[in-house]
């Protein structure tokens, strides 16, 4: 196997580097590099250097996890975090379908290190595993492959309880709330929301993103009143957690965000005013690079089919 060539290249795709780039700064021939990735020619190590100067990650240390998954460390769980970190803002730019790849082989990667990991790794491990199959349960539904992002999430949440991470949990359950609405399953999606809130500890920010799912999902139901008493928590928990910072596996939850979320409850509950103006004015409160991104245009969109009674 090229395990060496084989974390090259999806190190340098989650940098959102193509050949020709990596070529220019490496000063190498794209036809070499691609060689080598491939494993058609030679590893050296200048080659390897070239790539962790333009990387800013140890390839050789992750090389050697996906040879030998006992020689895992927290350097290297550092590395793959960073490369999982950078694949999901390049996911922003590119679309899914170009990333999916390389998360696969990160979670295989992640994957194999956990049941080798020492007791003092094993937790930390767990959790970024967990996280890295949250992320491609997300990439697999944004594709079209529904039931292998179920699968996914399932293993999210068992990481997660292995890891005992009550951010992983939360998530999981979180995504398979969202996942079970995306599929038109109301009632199994209130059913794994409620789990997530009753996780405890979980970020702020992640509980916040709860509360409007929730809200949502019991105005989608015909629960008018307990929608708009969750659309009351939810705005207490965001207001709470204002001068938290995002966290990384979940970075677009800002508050911009909260108003796209607050604007689609409020139209779907039929205050089509307000909920144009929430979703409008938390639009152009988010980040440029949110703003560009197609999931933000796509939930923008959604509130505005919502007011004009298209949604469900």
């Amino acid at each position: 196997m090229n395990e060496l060539g084989s974390v090259m290249r999806s190190a340098r795709m989650s940098a959102g580097l193509s050949l020709s780039a990596m070529s220019a700064r490496t000063h190498y021939s794209k036809a070499l590099l691609g060689h080598l990735e491939i494993g058609q020619r030679t590893i050296l190590p200048e080659h390897v250097r070239a790539y962790e100067d333009v990387l800013g990650v140890d390839l050789d240390r992750l090389a050697a996890v996906a040879r030998k998954p006992r020689r895992v460390d927290s350097e290297s769980l550092t590395d793959i975090a960073t490369i999982l970190a950078t694949t999901r803002r390049l996911e922003d730019t590119i679309g899914p379908q170009l990333v999916v790849t390389t998360i696969r082989g990160l979670r295989d990667l992640t994957l194999s290190a956990v049941g080798e990991a020492g007791a003092r790794l094993e937790a930390p491990a767990a959790s970024l595993a967990s996280e890295i199959s949250q992320y491609l349960g997300w990439l697999e539904l944004s594709t079209g492959n529904a039931i292998s992002a179920d699968r996914q999430l399932d293993r999210a949440i068992a990481l997660a309880e292995q890891a005992k991470d009550s951010d992983r949990l939360f998530h999981g359950l979180s995504f398979k709330a969202f996942t079970a609405q995306h599929r038109q399953r109301n009632s199994e999606a209130i059913d794994y929301a409620e789990a997530a809130s009753r996780v405890n500890g979980a970020h702020p920010r992640l509980r916040t993103y709860n509360e409007y799912d929730l809200a949502r999902l019991l105005a989608l139901t015909g629960e008018t009143v307990a929608a708009q008493r969750r659309l009351l928590s939810a705005d207490r928990t965001a207001d709470s957690a204002t001068d938290v910072e995002p966290p990384d596996s979940g970075y677009w939850y800002t508050d911009g965000f909260w108003g796209l979320e607050r604007g689609h409850v409020l139209a779907i509950l039929g205050q089509e005013e307000s909920a144009r103006r929430e979703a409008e004015g938390g639009f152009a409160a988010m980040p440029l690079e949110h703003r560009e991104t197609e999931w933000a245009v796509d939930l923008f969109d959604r509130v505005q089919r919502a007011i004009e009674g298209q949604a469900t």
